[in-house]
């Protein structure tokens, strides 16, 4: 999508990503997304996929791992556009919330919603974000007024999501006041299903041990190798995310994988609701230098039995560094009941993947 304008197709195929039949067909889809956009930012305009509607993004949706949120990394990543930005769908709605009651509060006579809205696209023309997912009824109840309002200025959105629009909130409370959100999500985007097909993550992991013990040369070598397969082609960075006011730093994050050190997550007062932030924006984590924990380890210990239980059921896989077999990796008192557990689903977790 450079002057030459690769698609998103060549630049995976270049980053030695196979794609198949459902990701090639979402891939097309944001090529003439990408088409678009550059030729409404030169002042030029004409309608997205359809003579009859000039629609204001993609909505993509799909089974876990289908690498939804892979292409759209590459799109975004690739395409000559200024004023784009790049969020979790959740770290999205809580700016919102944030600055509209920033803004209510200097100025009682005004809709905060959409003054929100002007101040965003005038710095944002084209927003991506992942795995659109509505829990909170305070987000329910917000979001149609926001993008009704974000769209008729002009924003561009692409979204990823595990289901259809219909699905959204689905039995949540006041569900009918949520449903314009979903009319208006049909009518302003082009609603995209990515087919079934290979978990393109568990591609790249079969054959490999995940659970890497004891901690030397070798092992850390295999660990980076495999993070560097996984993120191949995207850019490798630090960044933080705030949980309850309290930052989290992520040393390195790329293509939906972050990489820590054990004491980074489990050495610091984190809490659960913190793992579970963290298991929500990323599909994959390396931990390294888990060690062997023992009485003296009981805060820690309780931390990452924390960590592995939002790890896990969110489906989330994990690669790891450790001075110890999983089976010998707690050797305390205070939590064996509850590390148990946490032991049986490590096991499940590191079982390395096979054709």
């Amino acid at each position: 999508m450079n002057g030459q304008r690769d698609t998103i197709f060549e630049i995976a195929k270049n980053m030695k990503i196979d794609l198949d039949e459902g990701q090639k067909f979402i891939s097309e889809n944001l090529d003439k997304l990408a088409i678009d956009l550059q030729q409404k930012s030169k002042k030029f305009s004409f309608p997205f996929f359809n003579k009859s509607r000039d629609f204001k993004g993609l909505y993509i949706y799909g089974g876990v791992g289908r690498g939804k949120s892979m292409i759209m990394d590459i799109f975004f990543e690739n395409i000559r556009l200024q004023n784009k930005r790049r969020m979790h769908f959740h770290d999205f709605m809580k700016e919102v919330h944030a600055k509209i009651y920033s803004i209510g509060q200097k100025n009682k006579n005004i809709d905060p919603v959409q003054v929100f809205a002007k101040k965003f696209v005038e710095k944002t023309k084209l927003l991506c974000f992942d795995e659109m997912e509505i829990r909170d009824i305070a987000d329910a109840m917000i979001i149609y007024r926001l993008f009704k309002s974000l769209f008729s200025l002009g924003l561009t959105l692409v979204t990823t999501s595990n289901q259809p629009p219909e699905n959204l909130y689905k039995n949540g409370l006041h569900r009918d006041r949520f449903l314009p959100f979903i009319d208006l999500i049909n009518f302003n985007m082009k609603v995209s299903q990515i087919k079934e097909g290979k978990d393109w993550r568990k591609s790249l992991l079969i054959g490999k041990k995940t659970w890497l013990n004891p901690i030397n040369l070798s092992n850390i070598n295999i660990a980076n190798k495999i993070f560097s397969q996984l993120t191949q082609g995207f850019n490798v960075k630090e960044e933080e995310i705030i949980v309850s006011g309290r930052k989290i730093r992520i040393p390195n994050s790329a293509g939906g994988i972050a990489a820590f050190d054990f004491k980074d997550l489990c050495e610091k007062p984190l809490a659960a609701s913190d793992y579970v932030e963290l298991a929500d924006k990323f599909k994959g984590f390396l931990i390294n230098n888990i060690p062997s924990l023992g009485k003296n380890q009981n805060n820690e210990s309780r931390r990452f039995i924390w960590l592995i239980d939002a790890l896990y059921d969110r489906k989330c896989f994990l690669i790891a560094t450790s001075e110890v077999d999983i089976k010998k990796l707690y050797t305390g008192t205070e939590w064996k009941f509850e590390f148990s557990r946490t032991i049986s689903r490590l096991l499940e977790m590191s079982q390395v993947v096979e054709n």
